[in-house]
């Protein structure tokens, strides 16, 4: 089968500012992921544990958060990419080292403000053609249909990473819901403020522990086809209050760190129209 490099999509943030936050809690609701459903998402290991996730921007860059990265010796680290089972190897799998740990220059580690991060391998990633389904596409948050969360986060109070890769439907929401928390915690400028909804037929979920810099994902129609539709990564998940549906989450806003990504990471690869 065709080879190709991996590809994704990105656009916009969320992310929560609280040292009150809570770091415990589980993914309520949602449902497992199938293989290669989202190919795009990869899980940041330290000594080869799962520790947060990310998604692939181009074949030598993840996204991820700042906050995943404070304290954290880059030869300790892998990125392992096309994997759905944090115990058994997948088809698709590959574990990559890591060649540079690159936090948004203006990240807060005190309120969590830019939670932001760029992860630099040390090769680039291969996938097969088909695995991949996805590409980068500039969009806004669409606030009248949900978005896609994904992680391994943990599945009860207190608990530990989980072995396979969940999703859960969540619906952006203004102001108002996470505003309670202050300014100080939730800026409505640079951060997406998201709850799980039961009012999607798609299964609801709210992230937690473990679940740290992987995506937000919607899907918008590209402007040059219109029968195409571009699932675009619009969001890194950053902090909950309480990992419980319903409750606020919050992420980093991806459309605000645009040029940031560009300059670091340059543009990200294009597949052809015809791949789906």
């Amino acid at each position: 089968m065709t080879m190709m490099k991996s590809i994704l999509v990105v656009v916009a943030v969320i992310f929560c500012i609280s040292g009150s936050f809570s770091q415990t809690g589980r993914i309520i609701g949602g449902d497992s992921a199938s293989a290669g459903q989202f190919p795009y998402v990869v899980s940041i290991t330290e000594d080869g544990r799962h520790f947060c996730g990310g998604f692939i921007y181009s074949s030598r860059w993840i996204v991820t958060t700042a906050s995943c990265l404070v304290g954290k010796s880059l030869t300790r680290l892998n990125v392992v990419v096309g994997q759905l089972n944090l115990l058994n190897a997948d088809i698709n799998e590959q574990t990559m080292a890591v060649y540079t740990l690159n936090p948004f220059p203006e990240y807060d580690s005190t309120n969590k403000a830019n939670d932001i991060a760029l992860v630099r391998l040390t090769a680039e990633i291969v996938f097969d053609y088909e695995y991949v389904d996805f590409i980068e596409y500039n969009n806004e948050v669409d606030y009248t249909k949900e978005a896609i969360t994904m992680g391994w986060g943990v599945t009860y109070e207190a608990g530990y990473e989980f072995l396979y890769l969940r999703y859960g439907a969540v619906r952006a929401n203004d102001y108002a819901t996470c505003g309670p928390f202050g300014n100080e915690e939730f800026d409505p400028t640079t951060m997406i403020c998201a709850a799980g909804t039961l009012l999607s037929e798609l299964p609801a979920g709210t992230p937690c522990t473990y679940d740290e810099g992987s995506p937000l994902v919607q899907e918008f129609t590209d402007p040059s086809n219109e029968s195409l539709r571009i699932t675009t990564a619009i969001g890194v998940y950053s902090k909950t209050q309480i990992c419980e549906l319903g409750r606020p989450i919050v992420y980093t806003r991806l459309s605000l760190f645009g040029s940031w990504l560009l300059n670091t990471a340059g543009p990200q690869p294009h597949r052809p129209q015809d791949s789906r």
